[in-house]
Formats: C-alpha cells, sequence, structure tokens
C-alpha cells in the first residue's frame, strides 16, 4: 500500500494525542519531530478520553473498549467491590444489553492478578417490582427484542452461582432496587431509611437545592437525592456507596474499596418529538441509582413552561461530586432506540463506549452514534440547543466533564476495519521498555499507522 498522504494538522491531530507523548518521541519520524512541542501542547488541553469499539459483538466490543482504557487492572484491584450499574426499567434495547454486561463481569474475573472481591449487579426500577412489570430483572423473553433472548438479569446472576458458565461464582450477587415510593415513603425492596452501615442495607438522606438555574422554577427547589447502602448475600457486609463511604464488617470500616462500573444504554426518551429529557444515557443513568424521584423531578417536568433540564444536570453534577463517583462509564449501544426506549424505531450500532466522563461521553455518542440513526430528528444532536444539551451544561457546570469536542480525545476500534491504532503504538513502546520487544518493532507499527494500514 502506498504511503496515506496527511498532512500536519491531521497528523498532530492524530498523534498529539498520545497519552504520555513524551515517551514515544525518540520514534517519531525525524519530519515530525520539530513539531513535538506541538504535540505536547495538544496533548495538555485533552480533559477526556472517550475509547470506541464498534461492529464487533456485545462481548468483543466490551473486552475491546476495557483494553484500549489501559486494561481492568487499571481501574479495578484484587479485592475491590465492583458495582455494576445498568439502566433496567424498560423492555427491548430500553435495558442495558445483558451480554455486555456479561461480558464485563467476565472482564473482571479474569482480571490479571486474580479477582477475589465481590461483583454486584444492581439496579433502581422506578415501578413495582413485580412478575406484572417488565424489568430487567424479571424481563420475560418475548421483551427481550434487540437485547441478548438467553437471560434476564436475575436469571444471569443465578447462572454464574450455579456454575452454568464454568466455575460457580458465587461472589457475583444482585441488589434488586425498586421504587414503590408513596408519601415519601420508599418501600419496594425493603430498604428502609438509615443513617449508619451499622443499620444494615437501606437508602441515607441526602439534600441538594439548585443554585445555578437563575429565572427558572427550579432555581432554589431543594429535593431529597438519596443514595443506597447494599448488603451483600455473599459476604454479609454492607457497601456504603458514598464516595466517602466503603465496606463496613464487623463494626467497622476495612481496606476494602468500591468501585462503580455505570453501563447505560443509549436512546432517545421520546417517539417522534423531542421529550422533556432528550437523549437518556450516562448523566440520566445516575437517576436510576437515586432512591425516590427527586433527581428527576427537580428538573424535569412534562409541562414545557415548567421544565429545566439544566436543574436535573445540575443535581447530578452535584450528586457525582459529593456523593457517588463511579469509575467507569461503559454506554452500550448495541441498538440505539432513536424513536424510543422499547419501539422498533431503532438501529443495530454495534458500538460501545467507555470514558471516565459522563458528560463526553454523553455529548460524543449522542452527536455520532444514535443522531446519525435519523437525522430528522435534530433534538438527537447535543450541539443543537436543546434537552440534551441543558441537561449536560448543567452537569458540566459543577466540575463533570466537558461538552467541548476539542476537549476530548476519541479512539475508535472498527471489528470491519481494524487499522493500527494509537494505541497500539503505546502498548509497544511499553514493551519495549519492559524488554518485550524491539526498537525495530516499534517502527514498524509507526509506519503502519502513518500508512493507514
Amino acid at each position: 500500500m502506498e504511503n496515506k498522504k496527511i498532512d500536519r494538522r491531521d497528523f498532530l491531530k492524530k498523534l498529539g494525542i498520545l497519552t504520555g507523548s513524551a515517551v514515544i518521541a525518540p520514534f517519531l519520524p525525524g519530519i515530525v519531530k520539530k513539531d513535538f512541542s506541538l504535540i505536547e501542547n495538544a496533548h495538555a488541553d485533552i480533559v477526556s478520553n472517550i475509547f470506541v469499539s464498534k461492529n464487533g459483538d456485545p462481548i468483543t466490543n466490551v473486552q475491546k473498549v476495557v483494553d484500549m482504557a489501559g486494561g481492568i487492572a487499571s481501574y479495578i484491584d484484587y479485592d475491590d467491590i465492583v458495582v455494576i450499574k445498568g439502566n433496567g426499567q424498560w423492555s427491548n434495547q430500553g435495558y442495558t444489553h445483558t451480554q455486555a454486561i456479561k461480558s464485563m463481569i467476565d472482564v473482571i474475573l479474569a482480571r490479571p492478578g486474580g479477582f477475589g472481591g465481590e461483583i454486584v449487579l444492581a439496579e433502581n426500577i422506578h415501578f413495582n417490582n413485580s412478575s406484572l412489570n417488565n424489568n430487567c430483572w424479571v424481563q420475560t423473553a418475548a421483551n427481550r427484542a434487540r437485547n441478548w433472548s438467553a437471560y434476564n438479569w436475575r436469571e444471569l446472576i443465578s447462572a454464574y452461582q450455579s456454575g452454568v458458565f464454568g466455575t460457580a461464582h458465587p461472589n457475583v450477587i444482585k441488589a434488586e432496587l425498586c421504587n414503590s415510593a408513596t408519601s415519601g415513603t420508599y418501600s419496594g425492596d425493603g430498604y428502609s431509611l438509615i443513617t449508619s452501615p451499622s443499620q444494615g442495607r437501606g437508602y441515607v438522606s441526602n439534600n441538594y437545592t439548585i443554585q445555578n438555574c437563575p429565572g427558572t422554577p427550579a432555581q432554589g427547589r431543594t429535593r431529597n437525592l438519596y443514595y443506597f447502602m447494599l448488603q451483600s448475600s455473599y459476604s454479609g457486609k454492607v457497601f456504603n456507596l458514598h464516595r466517602n463511604g466503603g465496606v463496613w464488617v464487623d463494626g467497622a470500616y476495612n481496606s476494602q474499596k468500591i468501585k462503580m462500573i455505570f453501563m447505560p444504554n443509549l436512546n432517545s426518551h421520546a417517539t417522534s418529538s423531542e421529550s422533556y429529557a432528550g437523549v437518556t444515557s450516562a448523566v440520566k443513568c445516575h437517576i436510576g441509582f437515586n432512591a425516590g424521584d427527586g433527581m428527576h423531578y427537580i428538573g424535569y417536568s412534562d409541562t414545557p413552561s415548567l421544565n429545566v433540564p439544566r436543574a436535573t444536570g445540575e443535581a447530578v453534577g452535584w450528586f457525582i461530586t459529593n456523593t457517588i463517583q463511579p469509575t467507569l462509564y461503559v454506554t452500550v449501544a448495541e441498538w440505539a432506540g432513536w424513536g424510543g426506549r422499547t419501539s422498533d424505531d431503532a438501529t443495530q450500532t454495534k458500538t460501545i463506549g467507555l470514558c471516565t466522563d459522563p458528560v463526553a461521553l454523553d455529548y460524543w455518542m449522542a452527536k455520532n452514534v444514535l443522531y446519525p440513526t435519523h437525522t430528522a430528528y435534530a433534538y438527537l444532536n447535543p450541539e443543537n440547543d436543546n434537552n440534551t444539551r441543558k441537561t449536560l451544561e448543567g452537569c458540566q457546570a459543577m466540575g463533570v466533564g466537558t461538552i467541548n469536542e476539542s476537549e476530548m480525545l476519541v479512539s475508535i476500534y472498527d471489528y470491519n476495519n481494524p487499522l493500527t491504532t494509537r494505541l497500539d503504538i503505546e502498548k509497544k513502546i511499553k514493551q519495549l521498555k519492559e524488554g518485550a520487544a524491539t526498537q525495530s518493532e516499534v517502527m514498524s507499527l509507526i509506519d503502519m499507522y502513518m500508512k493507514g494500514q
């Protein structure tokens, strides 16, 4: 193949996103070494790294984005408690693809160096959790269109514990949270209002007052953004999900850490017109992990004159910076519902994105994955002034992430066109430093990258 022509700006754009780019300086072609200071400056402006895998299946796409982001051991330690939170309230593509969740569990269990902690699949359903309501835990086969037909989430965890997938994993458990709120009481799943992990599982009061929406009906509004304490059915330990909490056992916190991985899907909240919430994905995923509906109604309203999406975004931002802070966000867009969460107005996009920043991830996935599936719906594109953007702006204003694309570094792996990426080069250089690769192998990989191979 002939060398792919690439101008200086394109090259800097591609190569300037190298993590720790000083490491690669000695291996850059001489023609670009003079531009290295510009590469460093470009790298310094980056706020959020987004890793995207597409055109694999839910299993391989999850594996790929985790690998691109540095591998699971970069985020999860041997004895961590890992809480995986998906979207679970709706049927079909409205709940996070079960096979993608299985893939994440498998990646954690296969962690280099082993895994001796616990994995908790958790979701809070804002309906009474019964067989009459199809949600992630009890989803019937008839309501698994555009999802994995083999298992609902309750069946998935049971299969892990009983060894259906090979070795039995009793440390893979579930927390079926469900909200049947009436008159301010949250009791649908046996959880009660508590103040200490010594009381066992429950939810904790956590008030917030909107401060950044002057001139709107939401300004000054106070709602209770309850957070959870979970109790393990495996070890009996209590998991205080507050960022200042931890793992409670025998009357004290131990040294274990709690890591949360949010795995939302990617759908329009409406069918054929913009809803009060816009696109539902990573930022909005926090609403489903808040006991009660305070985070939702602190800003959102079906009445347009009362709807303040920025306020809900602000509440989510405060929740992230002051209450719970997920380690990773992994948006599962095996299907993207441009016409809603459950209808067949959806496109199989076969894409998964990973980021530590839910704002940037929502912006990029909505603009580049969901919106292109149905460009007639401009409200799916957060470049426009719509409810999705307003929600993201509210969250960003609290110090969470960015919606500025120049501050995003996006690495994409396409199974249909598997070219050499910057991440491949970084890995090879790391191997070189460890004595597991040669300089010629590094140079060969850079050459392939420059040729677009």
